[in-house]
């Protein structure tokens, strides 16, 4: 019964990370674009290239999350004692891979939005 509710806590953890990921990329294209847009001052330079450096080690440590296993040793047999000490701690692994990268990804948020404020100037059309 523990197994099985570690495993189910598991499955709810990677579900609820799982969004962050895309949107890290989303995070790290947009903030890639803008680095190459015309500034006003090198301050927001700065800020982007932390977005895109928060952004990629945020993502790294929720890709992670989502591929920690965390259940039994062996699938089909019935749990045993071992297995408790096995699925707890790939679950606590886990937990802390998705905090670091909910985290590094928020920071990295903040980071895009402080340099789109502090004076990124995109030009668009031809002339």
């Amino acid at each position: 019964m523990v197994v099985e509710d570690l495993e189910r806590a598991a499955a709810v953890l990677s579900t609820r990370t799982a969004p962050l990921v895309p949107a890290c990329g989303a995070l790290v294209a947009a903030a890639g674009l803008l680095l190459k847009a015309e500034f006003s001052d090198g301050i927001s330079d700065i800020f982007l290239g932390f977005a895109v450096l928060f952004a990629v080690v945020g993502l790294s440590f929720l890709a992670r999350a989502n591929f920690i296993y965390a259940g039994r040793r062996t699938v089909g047999l019935s749990p045993t004692v071992d297995d408790i000490a096995f699925a707890r701690d790939g679950l606590v692994h886990k937990r802390v891979c998705a905090y670091r990268g909910g985290w590094l990804a928020g920071i990295g948020l903040a980071c895009l939005i402080l340099g789109i404020l502090l004076g990124v100037r995109i030009t668009l059309g031809a002339g």
